[in-house]
């Protein structure tokens, strides 16, 4: 029973009830997730005092490993429930570098027996106990180059280091990651299936699309992620053997880890038709699997398998299990049963699950993440210095860093060259390290045609290596075949459908091809399904601007400020700019800021946005030099320079065609 004096917190017209979970306001409920309506519960309680970032981190996901943005994100919809925001700072204040802290006057009742008024200088100096505890979520892949101009903060460390921090460790392997917490998944789920929502053209009419869902235990409090892991990607391949299946991989479904979420709502937003969900139960040292294969349309169980087996050897139960389900799954729908060896790489088990956990954190795409996952591979190589995965994987990582501003490319792709030469090595035909080769010809070495060789034999090795048709469409995107970059970015939404940044370069391709309506209505619904995704917000200022229509411009190009943290007063000052000298006082304020922030002669990637806002303004002598300066330390963006609509002014200049022709672009 529910005690009598449990608090309730009043604040402008708000009521907070921790222990029913509800935020009022009057007689409306107002929607929070899980994570937010306790970030706010915690933020109230200590009302009036700062609530430092890590503090957050640790009582919302504990030990389980999620970067700083993800408390950005989560403040950011606190605010927006309230009514509140970045720039006015009402209730909830951001102590800059540190934390934030709930400013506003609170009322807490405790139940019938009265009431007390927190002051604007106090609070109840505790933390309650009735902090709502977290379910955890998961993310989607990213692809391997980060789109340019799109910086951090003003106030954000320029210099970036390879770093390779100590992961934390858990008792349970990757117990600490694979359930790990990301809201953009949650906002999915209430809108991803109506975007784009066509069939995979690789499917027949024959064949089914069918999802195989991460195994979840019966008893929440026995997980153990390595098994439910293992078992799922040996079904995945097991099923995929068939060719009257079209088998979601294991990027796609690795962020339905949730013990709540529906079944169904997880095949509508990956579009197939059927998911097999699966529980386990592991006792007296045996594992029992029970799957259930749900038609999606119908919402209906159309079957039940069951497998039970010892639970020594993880790789043994691997086989046996998706053996035994997936002969069973093949019965029903008329396919030849056989026997399956789960191709693993290696037969060290401790190796295959910190390749698991790594795998995770690439996909997570975060340079932690990456830093991470590299550290973690190297503890599987030490392990088995013949894992060819492993090896590619690693290199991957690498990559990433590099991508995410880890450091200067000449730097990170020397280092993970060793890595790259070591997995091709040991495999000729691993379609990862092909993948990542085709990668470096394409970002550091500017060799498109190279680049497309290698992604092109990387597909043909693994048709459902999402990211390598991501990776391809870029290149074709950046050697100006937008047709082509649009057909094969459809190819990576299909396999992965639930991928925000799919969805996003396919909408950058859509206006490339001359879509413009199509690519911006597709941008606007990215940005009400994830608002934090700025992005979007960059990519909507450059296609409104591109067709002169500098009020819906500005409007995204200052929300893109305001979520990648640009403080209050910059905000202002753009503000007053734009109500004053118009959208070029625009442009040459965030010149001169992003030119405060640089420094010639040194690395930067802000060099080819310069670039662009100096070609908007007629500063030809300074665009060029920045764009030398960015070819001088190879800059990723500046393999946009034929594509870039924003350097259309210069294009024509003889400096413009030397500069494309030096570079081999």
């Amino acid at each position: 029973m529910k005690a009598l004096n449990e608090k309730v917190y009043e604040f402008e017209g708000f009521r907070l009830v921790p222990g029913e979970s509800l935020l009022l306001q009057g007689e409306k409920n107002i929607p929070l997730k899980p994570k937010e309506f306790s970030a706010l519960v915690l933020l109230v309680e200590r009302h009036g005092h700062l609530v430092e970032k890590s503090e957050l981190l640790e009582a919302l996901w504990g030990d389980a490993y999620v970067e700083e943005a993800a408390v950005s994100r989560c403040i950011w919809a606190i605010r927006n429930a309230l009514g509140d925001d970045s720039k006015n700072q009402r209730l909830i204040q951001t102590v800059p570098k540190r934390g934030y802290r709930f400013t506003g006057e609170v009322k807490a009742t405790n139940g019938n027996a009265g009431s007390e008024a927190i002051g604007t200088n106090g609070s109840n100096g505790h933390r309650e106990k009735n902090v709502i505890p977290m379910s955890r979520w998961n993310s989607h892949s990213a692809e391997l180059a980060i789109e340019p101009a799109v910086f951090e903060s003003e106030n954000a460390t320029e210099k970036r280091k390879l770093t390779l921090i100590s992961p934390k460790r858990s008792k349970r392997w990757s117990s600490g990651y694979l359930v790990a917490a990301f809201a953009i998944v949650a906002v999915l789920t209430l809108a991803i299936y109506y975007l784009y929502p066509k069939a995979s053209p690789a499917e027949s009419a024959n064949s089914h699309s069918l999802a195989v869902l991460p195994l979840k235990p019966v008893i929440a409090g026995s997980r153990d992620e390595k098994v439910e892991f293992a078992i799922t990607d040996s079904l995945i391949h097991k099923i995929s053997e068939a060719k009257n299946f079209n088998v979601k991989q294991l990027f796609a479904v690795r962020k339905y880890t949730e013990l709540e979420k529906d079944p169904i709502d997880a095949g509508r937003e990956l579009q197939v038709d059927y998911v097999l969900s699966s529980s386990y139960q592991i006792s007296d040292d045996r594992i029992r699997v029970i799957s259930q294969l749900v038609n999606v349309r119908t919402s209906e169980t159309e079957q039940t398998f069951r497998s039970e087996t010892g639970i020594g050897n993880v790789f043994s139960v691997q086989d046996s299990v998706s053996n035994e389900i997936g002969n069973a799954l093949f019965a029903k729908f008329g396919t030849s049963p056989g026997t399956f060896v789960t191709k693993r790489g290696t037969e060290n088990e401790r190796a295959y699950a910190l390749y698991h956990e790594a795998l995770y954190l690439v996909d997570r795409f975060t340079r932690e993440g990456s830093a991470k996952a590299v550290q973690l591979l190297d503890q599987a190589v030490t392990l088995d210095p013949n894992f060819a995965e492993a090896w590619s994987v690693q290199a991957q990582a690498y990559c990433q860093f590099a991508h995410q501003g880890g450091g200067t490319p000449d730097t990170i792709f020397a280092v993970a060259r060793p890595s790259l030469e070591r997995a091709l090595a040991l495999d000729s035909n691993n379609a990862v390290a092909l993948m990542v080769r085709g990668t470096i010809n394409r970002d550091y070495f500017y060799k498109l045609s190279d680049a497309s060789k290698d992604l092109e034999r990387s597909i043909e090795i693994d048709p459902n290596n999402t990211q390598a048709h991501r990776v391809l469409a870029g290149v074709y995107y950046r050697d100006r075949r937008f047709a082509e970059a649009l057909e094969e970015q459809k190819r990576a939404v299909d396999l992965n459908p639930t991928g925000i940044l799919d969805k996003w370069f396919l909408a950058k391709y859509q206006i490339a091809t001359g879509h413009i309506d199509e690519g911006i209505a597709d941008l606007r619904r990215l940005t009400e399904i994830e608002p934090t995704f700025r992005l979007s917000y960059d990519s909507l200022w450059r296609a409104h601007i591109g067709r002169g229509d500098t009020a819906k411009g500005y409007e995204s190009f200052i929300k893109n400020k305001e979520i990648r943290g640009d403080s209050a007063n910059e905000l202002d000052r753009f503000q007053k700019t734009y109500e004053t000298s118009g959208w070029k006082g625009v442009v040459k304020a965030e010149l001169d800021l992003m030119r405060s922030q640089d420094h010639q002669g040194a690395y930067s990637i802000r060099k080819v946005y310069i670039a662009e806002l100096a070609s908007q303004l007629g500063k030809n002598d300074l665009a060029f030099d920045y764009l030398e300066e960015a070819l001088k330390f190879r800059l990723l963006d500046f393999t946009y320079l034929k594509v870039e609509p924003l350097l259309d002014p210069i294009r024509s200049d003889p400096r413009f065609v030397d500069l494309v022709k030096r570079s081999g672009l």
